[in-house]
């Protein structure tokens, strides 16, 4: 029994030891550099869950919100793959995601990317949608934050929008 102790207690020493030195390097950069040379983004909101109806938010309003939000930070919005002539096509990509904590309260999760299709430098072939740049929070609303809600995504827009600035 002693001995079960002791090695399941350092297996858990190991597994501490080691999990600080670990490393990976990502396939993809990501942050502020790979917008660099980029004429501008198409916007995607994705539909909003309905557990969040409740709280006077709609898909279409944080979308034109959104929208302009980018234009007031001096970013081209295409309404279209077509209209965008880049071929990255990268758009920006917002998704919320709720769930019930009690009663009509939610945490909501909030996501805001930039996808983009980049090319493998390894096969040279196109990996679509890449997530190369992105901010996500978690936030606890109630009926009637809606505006609040709002307001959180479009200071996460903003923190596109300075990384945007900043490189062009």
């Amino acid at each position: 029994m002693l001995l079960r102790l002791r090695t399941s207690a350092l297996s858990v020493l190991l597994v501490l030891f080691c999990a600080g030195h670990g490393s990976a390097q990502m396939f993809i950069s990501t942050g502020r550099d790979t917008l660099r040379d980029l004429p501008g983004v198409e916007v995607v909101v994705e539909p909003l869950p309905p557990e969040l109806r409740q709280l006077d938010i709609a898909t279409d309003t944080l979308r034109t919100a959104v929208d302009k939000r980018l234009r007031a930070g001096g970013i081209t919005v295409y309404g279209s793959q077509i209209a965008n002539p880049s071929a990255a096509k990268a758009y920006v990509y917002v998704q919320l995601t709720a769930v019930p904590v009690s009663g009509s309260v939610h945490a909501v999760s909030i996501q805001v990317h930039l996808r983009q299709t980049v090319r493998s430098s390894v096969t040279q072939s196109n990996i679509v949608n890449a997530m190369t740049w992105d901010v996500h929070t978690i936030a606890v609303v109630k009926p009637g934050e809606g505006p609040l809600l709002r307001d959180l995504v479009l200071e996460m827009v903003g923190q596109f929008v300075d990384d945007w600035r900043a490189v062009h």
